[in-house]
């Protein structure tokens, strides 16, 4: 059967389907949603393509030809198909991938997640989680909608972005340092300690070595790690103080002191691509940006 044959044809199926129920015109066009003379126009239009029968009069009602009967099975596993793939496309468009730097994983994500839940629970949220430059990659890559990361603005001018807020760094510091009781912190109390920081490529990396060049002094960096607790780990350890969000429960043996200075924050946004988007991606930033707000 050619291409053009087979377009012309795959309107009609659903018919042959509808037919082949209990071999009723009344009742297939019923099911249809359309009226009996439409129905019955359209067989004799399809047969007059096919160039064969598929209905045969039976007394007062019709029957399937045997040509019709061969052609039924085919006709419903087509129409299965069609509706698998419609299910499928129904699926990616209210499933969305987010991205985010590992620090929001204890409040924002989970938040943003429980806010879905309860409005939209058609929505289906896939999480990945990482440093700041692996979240972009994410993005970039096609496998996630969206990204949260820190200096969004800054970083991806192909695309779009949206600010959510200025989240204020705190200096770590192990107790008994000079700072862990002091009234006020300045930049210039931290900049001349030893650092514990994240590797290269967290978001909370690059605003420390932008803090520190608008100082013009060197960072003085002791140990690197992958997250935050890892950090206060080595900072309770007495091996350097550490610069990062405020955390709810540090851990035992550091102090976390707030810095007197509106330099000492990280600028938290959303990251997405230019163009059009599934309607759900616009919902989650929705909920974004009304959770930032409160």
């Amino acid at each position: 059967m050619s291409h053009d044959r087979l377009v012309d044809l795959l309107p009609h199926l659903p018919l042959l389907d509808a037919l082949g129920e209990d071999e009723h015109v009344t009742r297939a066009a019923e099911s249809l949603g359309v009226p009996q003379p439409t129905v019955s126009r359209a067989l004799r239009q399809l047969e007059s393509r096919l160039g064969v029968a598929l209905v045969a009069r039976d007394g007062r009602g019709i029957r399937l030809t045997d040509a019709a009967r061969r052609m039924l099975p085919g006709v419903r596993v087509a129409l299965r198909a069609a509706q698998d793939a419609l299910d499928s496309l129904d699926d990616a468009r209210s499933t969305v991938g987010l991205a985010f730097q590992n620090s929001l994983g204890e409040n924002l994500v989970p938040r943003l997640v429980r806010r879905l839940r309860e409005a939209r629970p058609d929505i289906r949220v896939q999480l990945w989680q990482g440093a700041r430059d692996a979240c972009l990659a994410e993005l970039d890559s096609g496998r996630t909608d969206l990204a949260i990361v820190s200096g969004a603005a800054a970083t991806h001018p192909s695309g779009e972005t949206l600010h959510l807020y200025d989240e204020p760094l705190v200096v770590v510091v192990p107790e008994g340092h000079r700072l862990a009781t002091a009234a006020r912190v300045s930049l210039a109390d931290v900049v001349g300690e030893t650092h514990v920081t994240l590797k290269p490529g967290y978001g909370l990396r690059r605003t420390l070595e932008q803090l520190f060049a608008a100082e013009g002094v060197p960072l003085d960096i002791a140990f690197e790690g992958d997250d935050l607790r890892t950090l206060h780990g080595l900072v309770a350890a007495g091996l350097g103080i550490a610069i990062g969000p405020e955390v709810p429960h540090p851990l035992d043996g550091c102090v976390q002191r707030p810095i007197d200075d509106p330099r000492a924050a990280r600028d938290m946004g959303v990251v997405f691509r230019s163009g059009p988007r599934p309607p759900a991606v616009d919902d989650v930033i929705a909920v974004l940006r009304e959770l930032t707000r409160s």
